[in-house]
């Protein structure tokens, strides 16, 4: 079995000893009068040796060290000030894990002013267990004039045995730290895993513009990241450039090696596939904090053990962890080992399987990086975007099946054998990223979600009967709104600001069409009538119903933020709210969990990542999940199938506006092009473009498929990128398309050229 390394933990007598001659050369021994560098002594009369005894050990127990010292008598407290004793005691009751002591009193005898009391006593250790030292005889002194009992202290009553020179030392044997696994079983996290670590010069590269497009690629890191690992180096300085999966390097070996002269070691470590693609979830291992060290020894961790410092890596630690085997030994000088005090056998650490996808999760990931890469000189170029986020949930139980949080970072640079330079200051620079790459932007994020909110607004006004499904509505590029008390002048469609659609205002529009066109003034009007009708919680009840502006559930392990749904007070924060702007905030994961209660027909289940912990070899799990139902979204069956409808023809070229003969959804070109590569499952979503007080806005999409019977739920979200149609839809549909298994449609093309700004006046969104 492979194990950690063995860690000691030792002190001696010889070492308070110096420590003693140290301290009195500064005048901090005391001889039990109070002298200078002593602190107060709490004087307790004992009337016979046994009370002494008694007093003593239970302060032990309870590790009132003062207490115990005042217990002792006048010649030891002379050789032994309080501060160093407190030292000794602190030491071994830290080794041993003391929680309290069993004393049993036996005989006294006394002899003149000298008595010895016989006692059994058992340590409780929180490492240990019980620890028994029977046998025992404790030494005391009367104080002159017949007074109180003390003892005449030594090693010895520690543990007998425990002579001067001797050392009380604890040993543990961490087992292998277990794995964590997808929902098939496939390693996410494995120990004792290969790494393959790539480094390269820059003077040895053969094609460097390939070669940093090619990194990029395979390390699913910005191209201008890659590039940034050189800084600082000279160009025939051969750089560590960061770990590779070993089936991911089989398959491009050749191209880096011809592109970037790539050289190669190999590793046994802590393996996280992929080497960020699910950091946010699975967290990673490291050095204990110096600031929690103690806390960690008192539960039998030794100094150099790694310890889970993030996602499920900390908040499964003891499962994973498991318990070392454990030994506690009195050792003489010349190592012999006087006596073994106690011992615990090891226990494995349980394996955590999560309802990740591990092939899903990795294609996610890389659709994300793809896109970043891809379109660097248009929206992703950093100083638009600095990143986003996807999540997909089963929509029948809430299962996470993947959670890609961009940009990200591999967790091995924090285990203590990376062969990264610096490691420290990369950590230090990440950290420092505007960028955010700690930063959980499925779970934490806070955003707008602009049209995508249309959803609520939608079903609050069907479910209301405010408007009917079959009442026809005309969308023009201008609404006013001031018989419902909008205080503009006028409020503008989305079309009106695009050049392409400038043109063509989208008509006489049903419900449904209405959501599939994303007919801004519908949704403002919409907003006002519930409002003014209904009252001003009408739409912020019904969007808390969906389970918005609240936290689903995942803190324990991952930080999630509750967004905000709150009341509007006026007709104008109602008409603001109804098309997601406003105060209205939300999560990534929270509308994906909405639009799997559209999917499902209303019912909400509280997301979650643990399928099981444990079951390894056979032997019975710890823990099973079992889908979790947290509400019902309390719709009328004609809100369901008014906003279903809706958002399934989003996405459908053939579904055309009765005056122009155009297409209404917002993403048909994404999933049905005739031009392009038309899916082969049918998806029902809805876009999304949200104001963000910069030029840039957040794009949005949310979907589910297939249509006619639901499965996935998919939301995505990419900061400051342009409209949701242009640049989530497209990763989304990379997504599904290896969820459905069929071939990757491309990006589009125009991705690649430059940038150009929408203009998205004040108060209105984008399609």
């Amino acid at each position: 079995m492979n194990t950690q390394p063995l860690r000691r933990r030792a002190f001696t007598f010889l070492a308070w000893t110096a420590l003693i001659v140290a301290l009195s050369g500064c005048g901090m021994l005391n001889s039990g009068s109070g002298d200078a560098g002593s602190a107060p002594v709490i004087q307790l009369i004992a009337r016979t040796p046994s009370d002494t005894v008694s007093a003593f050990l239970n302060a032990w127990g309870a590790r009132d060290y003062e207490r115990m010292y005042s217990q002792l008598s006048a010649e030891s407290q002379s050789m032994m000030a309080l501060p160093v004793f407190r030292e000794v005691y602190t030491q071994a009751d830290t080794q041993i894990g003391t929680s309290g002591v069993q004393i049993t009193l036996g005989a006294t005898h006394e002899q003149g002013r000298t008595a010895a009391v016989q006692y059994d006593l058992v340590v409780n250790s929180t490492i240990f267990g019980a620890i028994p030292d029977l046998g025992r005889t404790m030494r005391l002194i009367q104080a002159p004039g017949g007074g109180d009992w003390r003892v005449a202290w030594s090693n010895m009553d520690i543990f007998e045995g425990f002579a001067p020179g001797a050392s009380l030392e604890a040993v543990s044997t961490r087992p292998p730290r277990a794995n964590i696994v997808d929902r098939e079983g496939r390693a996410l996290v494995e120990t004792d895993g290969e790494t393959i670590t790539l480094f390269a010069a820059l003077q040895e590269m053969r094609d460097y513009e390939g070669c940093m497009t090619l990194l990029g690629y395979v390390m699913r890191r910005e191209r201008e990241d890659v590039i940034g690992v050189w800084a600082g180096y000279n160009a025939e300085s051969v750089v560590p450039i960061g770990d590779l999966d070993p089936d991911e390097y089989d398959t491009n070996a050749a191209l880096l090696t011809d592109l970037c002269g790539i050289r190669t070691a190999t590793r046994t470590t802590r393996h996280y596939i992929g080497h960020g693609i699910a950091t946010h979830v699975t967290g990673y291992v490291g050095d204990i904090p110096a600031e929690q060290f103690e806390a960690y020894q008192s539960r039998g961790y030794s100094q150099g053990d790694l310890v889970g410092l993030g996602g499920i890596e900390a908040a499964y630690e003891t499962e994973l962890a498991g318990q070392p085997a454990r030994a506690l030994r009195i050792r003489e000088p010349g190592g012999l080992i006087v006596r073994e005090l106690a011992g615990a056998g090891g226990v494995p650490g349980q394996s955590v399987r999560l309802t990740l996808d591990a092939n899903l999760q990795r294609v996610a990931a890389q659709a994300i990086s793809d896109a970043y890469n891809y379109a660097s000189n248009n929206w992703a170029n950093r100083a638009h975007s600095p990143g986003g986020g996807a999540v997909v949930i089963d929509v029948n139980t809430g299962a996470i099946l993947a959670l890609v949080s961009y940009p990200t970072y591999d967790p091995g640079m924090f285990n203590p054998d990376t062969p990264l330079f610096f490691p420290g200051n990369i950590i230090a620079g990440l950290q420092s990223d505007a960028r955010q790459p700690f930063f959980n932007r499925v779970t934490q994020g806070q955003y707008s979600p602009g049209s995508t909110f249309k959803i609520v607004t939608e079903s609050a006004a069907a479910n209301e009967r405010v408007w009917s499904p079959d009442d026809i509505f005309n969308c023009g590029m201008e609404w006013n709104g001031r018989e419902f008390g909008d205080t503009l002048p006028v409020r503008l469609d989305w079309r009106a600001t695009e050049p392409e659609e400038a043109r063509f205002a989208t008509g006489e529009v049903s419900m449904s069409q209405a959501l599939t066109a994303s007919c801004n003034p519908f949704f403002y009007q919409m907003g006002a009538m519930l409002y003014n009708q209904r009252g001003a919680t009408a739409l912020s009840d019904t969007a808390r119903r969906m389970g918005l502006g609240t936290a689903t559930g995942l803190g324990t392990i991952m930080p999630e933020a509750a967004g905000s749904i709150t009341p509007p007070t006026s007709v104008e924060e109602a008409i603001n709210n109804a098309i997601g702007q406003a105060e209205t905030q939300v999560t990534i994961i929270q509308m994906a969990r909405m639009v799997a209660g559209i999917a499902n027909n209303g019912t909400l289940y509280r997301p979650y990542v643990v399928e099981q912990v444990g079951g390894d070899n056979g032997a019975a799990p710890s823990f099973v999940a079992e889908p979790e139902v947290v509400g019902d979204m309390g719709l009328s069956q004609t809100a369901f199938d008014v906003v279903r409808q809706g958002m399934c023809d989003v996405t459908q070229v053939e579904v055309v506006g009765r005056s122009t003969g155009r297409p209404l959804g917002t993403a048909w070109f994404v999933f049905d092009d005739p031009e392009g590569f038309p899916a082969t499952y049918t998806v029902c979503g809805k876009t999304g473009t949200a104001q963000t007080g910069r030029v840039e806005p957040h794009g949005w999409f949310v979907a589910y498929a297939p249509a006619d019977n639901p499965q996935i739920a998919v939301a995505a979200m990419i900061e400051h990128g342009r409209e949701g149609s242009e640049t989530a839809a497209p990763i989304v549909r990379r997504i599904m398309d290896a969820y459905f298994n069929t071939p990757a449609a491309s990006y589009p093309g125009w991705w690649e050229n430059e940038y150009v700004a929408l203009n998205i006046p004040a108060g209105a969104t984008g399609g």
